[in-house]
């Protein structure tokens, strides 16, 4: 049986999901959770994607994600991948977490984002055993963030969505549509045996028909919106350095070399480079040297406050400074 059709373009709305392999649960605990959320917001900062909406259950997951760079494919793979990694370490067990690929909706935005939104964020209640009474209680959802009564990820967007309500009172408002039951065409599209690749009105089916029949040098080039120089020259300034000195291997160094550590992981978090690039950039002879770079990084930032805040400082500092 061959694959669905993956529909890349920029910009472009998606359905997300993906199920335990065979069914078993894919979170057995808070931290399962919170590091799935974390996978998120790591893939955010890579592959500049946008997150929606989203609802992690016992043994599946839905995400409603924008792509500006078309690029959902390896943002995914990243996403599964790593929570996979994390699992397996964590639970002592090995091979493949979840069933398969994951299943993506191309969702037409203007008129069905609002109305899939609605959709994830229900799912804790329309389970056959309802895993709470109110949706207000599960606290693995973005529901609670789009009635205002969590902090919000940085990586959530809710704007777009309040957008699509045309209300002043955007969190009551958002809260009275989800209460009230999913409609009719939701339910039925997504109660079907064989779940379709595409979610729209009959004008954005058939744009999505004409850019498939489209030849590939037709079809829009992602260019690289952030660059590594501009990511070490902000550091160099920052830290009032020459950029040879975060580029460069230092021989026989011992100690820290905090600046270079936080341009290695900055690099990869906001420029979409690859690992074997950055070994090109930072002269490391094999890529392996970046991933245990930022290994140890992450573990600073773990067991360090001052190093997590200064890092939080500078990533935020950057996603703003830096010219898109």
């Amino acid at each position: 049986m061959s694959r669905p059709l993956r529909i890349e373009y920029e910009n472009a709305f998606y359905h997300v999901m993906n199920r335990g392999r065979g069914r078993e649960n894919t979170f057995l605990s808070d931290d399962d959770f919170k590091h799935f959320l974390y996978c998120i917001e790591q893939a955010s900062l890579r592959f500049n994607i946008e997150v929606h909406s989203y609802c992690l259950m016992t043994n599946h997951y839905h995400l409603l994600i924008k792509t500006p760079d078309a690029n959902l494919g390896r943002a995914m793979k990243h996403i599964n991948g790593l929570y996979t990694q994390y699992f397996n370490r964590t639970h002592n067990t090995d091979g493949a977490l979840f069933r398969g690929r994951y299943k993506a909706v191309l969702v037409d935005a203007d008129n069905y984002l609002l109305h899939v939104s609605r959709y994830i964020h229900r799912n804790p209640i329309e389970t056959s055993t309802p895993l709470v009474d109110e949706l207000i209680e599960y606290k693995w959802s973005s529901y609670s963030a789009f009635i205002k009564k969590t902090s919000t990820p940085k990586w959530l967007v809710r704007d777009f969505i309040f957008s699509l309500q045309g209300k002043k009172r955007k969190y009551a408002a958002y809260k009275q549509f989800v209460e009230y039951e999913n409609n009719k065409e939701i339910s039925t599209f997504y109660g079907a045996k064989k779940l379709f690749s595409v979610l729209g009105g009959d004008e954005f089916i058939q744009n999505i028909k004409e850019y498939i029949a489209k030849s590939d040098n037709e079809k829009s080039v992602v260019v690289q919106r952030r660059s590594t120089d501009d990511v070490i020259a902000y550091l160099a300034k920052y830290f009032c350095i020459d950029a040879h000195d975060i580029v460069t291997v230092k021989k026989g160094r011992k100690e820290k070399n905090l600046p270079r550590m936080f341009a290695i992981k900055l690099c990869q978090d906001l420029t979409g480079q690859n690992l074997k690039a950055l070994a090109v950039v930072f002269n490391v002879q094999h890529y392996s040297a970046i991933s245990q770079t930022v290994c140890r990084l992450n573990k600073l930032i773990i067991e360090d406050d001052k190093v997590n805040l200064q890092f939080e400082k500078l990533r935020d500092s950057l996603m703003y400074e830096v010219k898109i």
